[in-house]
């Protein structure tokens, strides 16, 4: 996305919100931000928690988005705009926030409305659902599908790259006079599942191998993980039969070694040392004491419930870990939605596929 991409995409942003232009410059923009673009991108939420709950005036934010690093406004404090900027995924955000549905209708031509006699005539629009739909083929590899559909909700029929045939109409949110809209026959939940049976028979067509290999490379980590801890198991098992072995039923007698005077007293005094360090630490060391002193309450021990600490076996280590590459592994199709919109049409669009 370059520069001057980006720039156009915060302009018709800044344009939908129909907020107040205050200088626009060929490297910078002033503008004075409305309060549903300043809630999304202002920074400021104590500014407006504190505004609604007092019932104050709004004072509006004012910003300058500059769209080169080298030419900013002299005297002025403006923001460097790009797209690895914080402020645009703000921007992106709330795009997605208040432009995820719309509604729109088809601006009919004046040449539309009249009748062979040359009167005005009302012109009826047909009711569509567009859905843009991103498919994902998950497993250890990712791959997205990008679906663009529309349902007739009048006479159910199905249309695919259904943006291409909107870019081409003149659209508007305010319906067109002299027309009307004819009813729904179906509901938004039966053309989204008509729209799910479709992208299922899509997906039927699909090249199918990239699950069979996810699942051959998911039964090969198992093998290697399962081999892993039958080791594990056999090594843990050794030193308990050597123990066994060398332990007869007398005991040997053991030699006894000349102590040096010098070691005595650290052979001594380092348990009293361990000891002292051990009881603090049972007691709650540092942490504790500052408790304490605080007056904040302490928990006793006994009142701790520890069974969520306590160490895995390796009987349930391996059980997370095969979750884990099942997780990863295993083949599987997720669709979600992009963004939709209803459109009352006067075009007729090409249909590929009637239900």
């Amino acid at each position: 996305m370059q520069q001057d991409q980006v720039r156009q995409y915060v302009e018709r942003y800044l344009a939908s919100f129909s907020s107040h232009i205050v200088e626009a410059h060929p490297d910078y923009l002033t503008v004075k931000l409305p309060v549903e673009v300043d809630k999304d991108i202002g920074n400021r939420p104590f500014y407006w928690s504190w505004v609604e709950k007092m019932n104050l005036a709004y004072q509006p934010l004012i910003l300058t988005f500059a769209f080169h690093p080298e030419a900013s406004p002299e005297g002025q404090r403006a923001e460097y705009l790009h797209l690895g900027a914080g402020r645009m995924q703000q921007i992106f955000n709330s795009t997605k926030k208040h432009g995820q549905f719309v509604c729109m209708y088809e601006q009919v031509p004046r040449e539309g409305l009249l009748s062979s006699s040359g009167k005005r005539r009302s012109t009826p629009l047909v009711p569509w659902l567009g859905l843009n739909l991103k498919v994902s083929l998950l497993c250890d590899k990712k791959r997205d599908i990008l679906l663009y559909m529309g349902v007739n909700l009048h006479e159910p029929r199905i249309v695919h790259d259904f943006p291409s045939v909107l870019y081409r109409l003149p659209l508007s949110p305010a319906i067109p006079d002299y027309c009307f809209t004819l009813e729904r026959r179906i509901t938004i939940p039966q053309a989204t599942s008509l729209v799910q049976q479709e992208v299922a028979k899509m997906l039927e067509k699909e090249d199918q191998s990239w699950a069979q290999e996810a699942r051959t490379r998911l039964e090969e980590e198992r093998a290697i993980l399962q081999a892993y801890y039958e080791e594990l198991a056999l090594r843990e098992k050794e030193p308990e039969n050597q123990a066994e072995e060398s332990s007869p039923d007398q005991p040997e007698p053991q030699e006894s070694l000349p102590v040096e005077p010098e070691n005595i007293d650290h052979t001594v005094e380092a348990p009293k040392q361990t000891a002292s360090l051990d009881e603090y630490r049972s007691t709650g060391g540092r942490i504790l004491d500052f408790l304490r002193a605080n007056g904040i309450p302490v928990t006793p021990r006994e009142q701790i419930d520890q069974t969520e600490w306590r160490k895995s076996t390796p009987s349930e280590e391996r059980q997370r870990r095969m979750d884990e590459l099942s997780w990863q592994y295993e083949p599987r199709i997720e669709i979600k939605l992009i963004n939709a919109g209803l459109f009352y049409l006067h075009s007729t669009p090409q249909t590929r596929r009637i239900l």
